[in-house]
């Protein structure tokens, strides 16, 4: 029984890390929207500092758990922001962990009164480690199931560290945007002892905002808007499709997100609904959402389980204002999650 969990949990932690090549699949897509393109870097925003936390089949013994701190700063009287994101991932009992941190750059700029452009570089260094007093290897168990305190297996590789390197662009109105991001260009090699190529990820996504009614509060107008949501992402192998729908009404916000539509990736890919909720609150805005699992694998596995916390100070001024006339609204549409 032992050998088939232990078996069983390294099997689905190369699964995991297969099939999504180390990128993990957020569900508050838009509360880590740096990680999935740079050039969301200062936008909406003078300043943002945000925390995510997210468990992966929490229903196994031996999560996948990560935890992620990420901020950007809009360059005062530029068009100019700056990003910085961290991250560590845990993959379930096995002790493979990874720890990464990424710098970016965007550039704002209009291209006509209601239409602008943002661009986006960023620069990652990764580390990967495996912590060996968590695995337990065939020499240390015996026939009457003692288990031996050491193995003559190797157990001193050095953690692997690469570098990669990840563009993006968006354009956005009042009420639309338009992204599309490529990560890994360089295509890194990582492993340990025989390494293997990082493939090219890319992301593309919209969002449309229907505002359903506007009336005026002491605090200003409050608005009902809908949004409805599609991201697409290829990976070499691994295609999926996201569609989701956002509501708000300050200071609630709701949303509902079908990860892995069948259309896109094949009936074997994993799918799930997560739901999430959201409380905006002057500067800071705090959200939970849950994965609930509609294939029999994400059902079993508990789905998933996400936590962000966001600080941010909202543009005072329009960076894209002229004397000679109003450019682009500096209200973007995307959710808060």
């Amino acid at each position: 029984m032992f050998l088939k969990k232990a078996f069983l949990c390294i099997v689905l932690c190369l699964g995991y890390f297969a099939a999504l090549s180390q990128d993990v699949p957020f569900s508050q897509q838009y509360a880590s929207r740096l990680y999935f393109n740079p050039a969301f870097a200062g936008l909406g925003h003078e300043w943002s500092v945000t925390l995510n936390h997210r468990t992966q089949w929490p229903a196994l013994n031996g999560a996948f758990v990560t935890n992620q701190l990420a901020g950007d700063l809009l360059l005062p009287n530029t068009k100019s922001a700056i990003s910085l994101l961290v991250q560590q991932d845990k993959a379930g009992i096995g002790g493979l962990q990874k720890l990464t941190a990424s710098g970016g750059y965007a550039y704002h700029t209009p291209l006509t009164d209601k239409l602008g452009l943002s661009a986006g570089l960023q620069a990652t260094v990764a580390s990967l480690s495996i912590n060996y007093d968590n695995l337990v290897f065939g020499d240390q168990l015996s026939d009457n199931g003692q288990i031996a305190v050491s193995s003559a297996e190797a157990n001193t590789f050095e953690p692997a560290t690469y570098v990669s390197f990840t563009t993006g662009l968006l354009l956005y109105t009042d009420q639309l945007y338009l992204g599309f991001a490529a990560a890994h260009l360089n295509k890194p090699t990582y492993g340990f002892g025989e390494k293997t190529r990082l493939p090219v990820r890319f992301t593309a996504n919209a969002l449309y905002k229907f505002y359903v009614s506007q009336h005026r509060t002491r605090n200003g107008i409050a608005a009902i808007s809908v949004s409805p949501a599609v991201a697409f992402t290829h990976q070499e192998n691994f295609t999926r499709l996201d569609a989701g729908l956002y509501t708000n009404y300050a200071p609630l916000s709701l949303g509902l997100l079908y990860k892995g539509i069948p259309a896109a990736g094949g009936a074997n890919q994993e799918q799930a609904l997560a739901v999430i909720a959201g409380l905006q609150l002057n500067q800071l805005s705090v959200a939970f959402s849950h994965d609930v699992g509609l294939t029999d694998f994400t059902r079993q596995s508990g789905g998933a389980n996400e936590i962000s916390i966001i600080f941010e100070r909202l543009m005072i001024e329009n960076v894209f204002r002229s004397r000679s006339q109003p450019k682009i609204s500096n209200r973007f549409v995307w959710p808060a999650f």
